[in-house]
């Protein structure tokens, strides 16, 4: 019975297999039907009912807490096998909150132009169901005029303490929270010292120094060429 047969049947399983006559699985679904005597945690129906009661009844989290303990208790099973158990049955202590037709369309009007957490903010949602909701939504949350100081962090390859002290030291300013393109372009011809080449974004970098960056015309100009004359 082991592999393809020669006279095989439809699998009655996953109905794309070849099957043996005998008991009419292909090869791979007969190894999945076995038993596995390795298998710790086996969930039955009345755990799961137990697990579905116990987020229902439960109030608050301490509650909760309680109420995964002794299920740990009566079924032995670990932390977090039971999490992720709760997890695949869709249970949740708090109740989702759904998006109105008018924070859908807030979202699409202002993803990138404000921060997360300032349309967290507006809405009086938390920051990360609106991260979710623009994710699902295919939109943008970087804001689109000058950077955040963790946008600062990332391109420039340092860590967030070294963006502070840029700050405190005004080597890099700000407008409405954010640190505007002039300030940062500044900073880059400034202070060289303070960051190293192999850790910045080089798009950017050639981008904000030089705007012209990607146009041979630009290049030809600033090096003295031009089409009618070449320095042989």
């Amino acid at each position: 019975m082991r592999g393809v047969p020669n006279q095989f049947v439809p699998c009655i399983s996953c109905k794309t297999g070849k099957g043996c006559l005998k008991d009419s699985l292909c090869h791979r679904c007969r190894i999945l039907s076995r038993p596995n005597s390795r298998r710790k945690f086996v969930w039955t129906e009345e755990f799961d009912q137990l697990l579905a009661r116990t987020y229902q009844s439960c109030r608050d989290r301490s509650e909760l807490t309680r109420g995964l303990n002794n299920i740990q208790r009566q079924t032995r099973f670990t932390r977090v096998v039971i999490t992720s158990r709760a997890g695949a049955l869709g249970l949740s202590l708090l109740s989702r909150r759904k998006w109105a037709e008018e924070e859908i369309d807030f979202l699409q009007e202002n993803a990138g132009t404000m921060t997360a957490a300032a349309i967290a903010r507006r809405l009086k949602r938390t920051h990360y169901s609106v991260k979710a909701k623009v994710a699902q939504m295919g939109l943008g949350l970087r804001v689109r005029e000058g950077y955040s100081q963790d946008d600062v962090r990332i391109l420039l390859g340092v860590g967030a303490a070294t963006v502070r002290q840029w700050v405190a030291k005004d080597w890099l300013k700000s407008e409405g929270c954010r640190i505007t393109e002039r300030s940062m372009r500044q900073f880059l011809m400034d202070h060289p010292e303070e960051y190293k080449l192999n850790r910045v974004d080089e798009a950017w970098y050639k981008g904000t120094l030089f705007p012209g960056f990607g146009r041979s015309k630009y290049f030809r100009s600033e090096l003295g060429f031009s089409n009618e004359a070449r320095v042989s």
